[in-house]
């Protein structure tokens, strides 16, 4: 059986996306790989996945994570879609031929920084996807460039579709008392200097470079859309140390169709007795 390493090393000898497109989602040649090879093991480890599962990846971008997970996913499926139509070109050129279960779909869905002129609003958008279809779905720094009715759609999509007792694992910049306070640190990046809502964004003029969402109001949203939260693995973007990723790792579980009733019910009579904010 191969070790995690050799299963990381080069799979199948994929090539590696040229310079420009790496450009494109803020990563230099020498990091792809390595990089890749964190968001697979954070998967792996985190989630429990496994080689049958079917895998979705929102926001693919040029197949960092799925360079990896091709020689993992042996009996199990990937999905991949991403805003930015080179990107997702390059993985149906270099991924898609040599491994058959590994699908990539570009969707016109409009984003300031990433792709201005699609055709449908992120807050709109369905994922291609029937119901109930993936046993794990992660997104690695998109709701970092999300604002917060895209946010509260795509959650509500991963919901969709996720299999009941499947796990989401997703990225944020979290924003709560200790990362608030290290907002004015010197060095830290990114810096968050404009408030959106109750959101953070680094720049005016275009807001979805990079979002920080308050962790309570991010527990909330995924709570109503059917989720349990699992884990959170807090980052070093604000100056953590010890960490296990550079942005916050944000892990949940989606209920059965039992539990969301049940969790439903429960919810709503909270609130009709004033224990339950709305």
């Amino acid at each position: 059986m191969k070790t995690e390493p050799e299963l990381a090393a080069r799979p199948g000898a994929l090539p590696i996306p040229p310079a420009d497109l790496l450009k494109i989602i803020g990563v230099l040649p020498q990091d792809y790989v390595s990089v890749g090879r964190h968001l697979f093991r954070v998967l792996r480890v985190h989630t429990g996945l496994r080689p049958g599962h079917k895998v979705l990846d929102v926001g693919c971008g040029c197949g960092r994570v799925a360079w990896h997970l091709t020689e993992y996913l042996t009996r199990g499926t990937y999905d991949g879609f991403d805003v930015v139509p080179e990107l997702v070109a390059w993985c149906r050129d270099n991924i898609a031929p040599r491994h058959p279960n590994f699908r990539f779909e570009h969707v016109d869905v409009a984003n300031f920084h990433y792709h201005k002129r699609g055709a449908i609003q992120a807050q709109a958008f369905r994922f291609p996807y029937a119901d109930d279809s993936f046993h794990r779905v992660f997104l690695a720094s998109v709701f970092t460039h999300l604002l917060t009715d895209d946010f509260r759609n795509y959650s509500a999509e991963i919901g969709r579709t996720l299999k009941p007792g499947g796990i989401a694992l997703m990225t944020f910049f979290l924003l709560n008392d200790e990362s608030r306070r290290s907002l004015v640190r010197p060095g830290t990046r990114p810096r968050f200097w404009h408030q959106s809502g109750r959101l953070m964004i680094t720049r005016r003029d275009d807001a979805e470079s990079a979002v920080a969402y308050p962790e309570d109001m991010v527990r909330s949203i995924l709570h109503e859309n059917g989720f349990e939260l699992q884990q959170i693995l807090f980052g070093a973007w604000c100056g953590r140390e010890q960490t296990v990723s550079y942005q916050d790792v944000v892990i949940v579980r989606k209920r059965g169709r039992k539990e969301h009733w049940a969790g439903a019910v429960r919810d709503t009579a909270l609130r009709l007795t004033g224990w339950l904010r709305p």
